[in-house]
């Protein structure tokens, strides 16, 4: 489709964004200032996550049946409703703990709504997947980094109630931009055999076992959650704010987030013959950073392989994210999109919640060891796998040459059609 219509999906999405990365630093002081303590903060924040997780496949069915675009609608009404309550609330000193847990759990409902969408609406309004991606990708590092500091700024002068108003009045404006979205038509399918949401879930996961690239891929990153980026998340925090204060820490951070930027900026221009073969070659850069962090290194090497491994992981998005596009049918993409987003982050908080525990019992070295150890072997099992290696960018034409797209093969078959794939 035409370019007004990603500018006006591009602006939607880093508005949401900028109002949901200022939201946890104002959540915490508003938490905080109502007396709830540390306990009440973990339950806050927490609060979206189950669930977010919890509807991301039964939403991906969905999104396949009536399309990603109601849903995102609907799922940015529903956040901007209970963030403007909870404002609300805030300002007028009534914000009872239930209220802000419940509140929060009908963010992440929106959330896990609003995600498969993600993953499919991009194809529908450019021809560019590529490209698109990376713009959204180094957006949304840009705003990772940059809308924390602003709403600490804005706490500085504002009530919280007035920040989560922001995020708020940030779903309104989302929804008021997707609302003018258009997208290309959807066929609509007769349901003869009386198909029902449960039967399109088992579909959609027949789908997504299909193809050895892809779940390979999305196991890998779950063990990845549990073992090297939950651990990393904690103990890279907790190592630098003691060893070198806050403010060092802060500047590293921001530092990671450039070279987030560079890193979408990066994988939106190459054009691999190969993309998931050089998306886990870009993985690799993680591993420096891990190692510099085992070894206490100075803050120029941590700082650096940090940023270095930044760019890495945001190449690997772009290349993942515009090939899982490319090479999954557009009728189970939502569906493969909840599964792929349900596999990654589901062991993330475990590894976050048992870094410091495990790191306390046998030390951070090792546990940051067994992080490095896990991602090297990973990515070298990723590497190992064929059909990863030689994912072509994009599928071979249908016989015939009609130039669409390749068809997926039907379940119980052994797994990959005549070309190979990955994420």
């Amino acid at each position: 489709m035409s370019l007004p219509a990603f500018r006006r999906y591009f602006a939607a999405r880093t508005i949401s964004l900028a109002g949901d990365a200022m939201l946890p630093v104002a959540l915490t002081v508003a938490v905080l200032h109502e007396g709830y303590g540390a306990t009440g903060v973990g339950l806050v924040l927490a609060a979206p996550l189950v669930p977010w997780v919890a509807l991301m496949l039964f939403s991906g069915v969905l999104a396949d049946r009536i399309g990603p675009l109601p849903m995102m609608l609907g799922a940015d009404l529903l956040r901007f409703l209970g963030q403007g309550v909870l404002a609300s609330a805030l300002l007028l000193g009534h914000a009872s703990l239930t209220l802000l847990v419940v509140m929060q759990v009908l963010s992440g409902i929106g959330t896990g709504f609003f995600q498969p969408g993600v993953g499919s609406i991009v194809p529908e309004i450019t021809d560019d997947t590529q490209a698109a991606i990376g713009l959204l990708r180094a957006a949304e590092a840009a705003v990772a980094t940059l809308a924390p500091a602003l709403a600490g700024v804005a706490l500085t002068l504002l009530d919280p109630g007035v920040v989560v108003g922001l995020d708020a009045a940030s779903f309104a404006v989302s929804g008021a931009l997707l609302l003018f979205l258009r997208l290309p038509s959807r066929k609509r399918v007769e349901r003869k055999d009386g198909r029902h949401l449960r039967s399109d879930l088992v579909v959609g996961w027949r789908e997504f076992r299909a193809r050895r690239w892809l779940w390979t891929v999305i196991v890998t990153f779950g063990l990845f959650g549990l073992l090297v980026f939950g651990p990393f998340y904690v103990l890279s925090a907790a190592t630098i704010t003691a060893h070198h204060g806050s403010q060092t820490y802060g500047v590293v951070v921001a530092l990671q987030g450039g070279g987030a930027v560079v890193g979408g900026l990066v994988g939106s221009r190459i054009r691999p013959r190969r993309p998931l073969l050089m998306a886990v070659c870009a993985l690799f850069l993680t591993v420096p950073q891990i190692l510099a962090l085992a070894a206490n290194g100075p803050i120029p090497l941590l700082a650096g392989t940090i940023c270095l491994g930044a760019v890495g992981r945001s190449v690997w998005s772009v290349l993942w994210s515009s090939t899982e596009q490319r090479h999954v049918p557009k009728a189970v993409l939502n569906r493969i999109y909840a599964y792929d987003v349900v596999g990654s982050i589901a062991l993330l908080p475990v590894g976050r919640a048992v870094a410091g525990p495990l790191a306390a019992i046998v030390g951070d070295t090792d546990v940051l060891l067994l992080s490095a150890a896990t991602a090297l072997l990973g990515c070298t099992a990723m590497l190992a796998t064929r059909q990863i290696r030689t994912l072509p960018t994009a599928p071979a034409p249908l016989l015939g040459g009609t130039g669409g797209a390749a068809r997926a093969p039907a379940p119980g078959h052994d797994g990959e059609p005549a070309e190979s794939l990955e994420p």
